[in-house]
């Protein structure tokens, strides 16, 4: 199975601003990794430098192979798929070439167009409107449209940035199921940056929390729950 991700000593930076200060976790393959943290924590910033969008040092490592030294690009291509917060679909194209553009560097057509009927059937909604416009979907749609373009290149770990943000509590529900779906029948690896640390607990198999760039706590759901300090901080109970 793949899509293990290894981070050792991470330090990353906006120009001369650093943003991580020695971050080290890991994802192992086949799980769902939640990492916690309040607004400015670094989360967003995690994945990004994982993706190589931002200046890093340390060890990052996808499968055993070292990855930090590589393009954004090239790190998509060894199965990498990053779904942003803000959904970034192109709202000017249909849902269906939305999707085609998460394919654009496969050339293998007949898998292409059975991956695209496969993602309609995670999301039955964006069949219906495959001939629409992205911008003129509802907020949860263009959300699992965003989900689907990044699933159409075959990802083998999968960085989900606040996918429930902004959207009705029934969707975010339909959302995780499908989350959930995609972990158990496609072995898909996920690694879940999520302000509502109770669903993220729920669908996670181990969770890191992060204040200040700087993990301060890892451990099961469980773990995390029993802890007073962080259960009173971080899921208001």
């Amino acid at each position: 199975m793949r899509g293990q991700l290894s981070i050792h000593d991470l330090t990353a930076s906006y120009g001369s601003s650093k943003v991580l200060h020695g971050l080290s976790l890991q994802v192992n393959a086949g799980q769902i990794t939640a990492l916690l943290g309040a607004n400015g924590a670094g989360k967003t910033s995690t994945l990004r430098a994982i993706c190589g969008m931002l200046l890093r040092q340390g060890c990052v490592e996808l499968d055993g192979r070292r990855i930090e030294h590589l393009s954004t690009e090239d790190i998509a291509c060894l199965g990498v798929g990053h779904v942003p917060d803000g959904r970034g679909t192109f709202g000017a194209l249909s849902v269906t070439e939305n999707l085609q553009l998460g394919a654009i560097r496969r050339s293998d057509r007949l898998s292409v167009s059975q991956d695209m009927d496969r993602i309609f059937d995670y999301f039955p909604i964006l069949r219906q409107r495959s001939t629409q416009q992205a911008g003129t979907l509802s907020g949860g749609e263009q959300q699992m449209l965003a989900v689907g373009r990044s699933l159409m290149a075959r990802p083998t770990l999968l960085l989900l940035d606040e996918p429930s943000f902004g959207l009705a509590p029934l969707m975010v529900r339909e959302l995780f199921k499908i989350f959930r779906r995609l972990n158990k029948e496609q072995g898909i690896s996920i690694l879940l940056v999520e302000q509502n640390a109770h669903l993220a607990l729920d669908l996670a198999d181990q969770a890191y929390l992060l204040e200040t760039g700087r993990i301060v706590f890892s451990g099961t759901p469980d773990a995390i729950r029993k802890n007073d300090s962080i259960r009173r901080a971080y899921l208001g109970t």
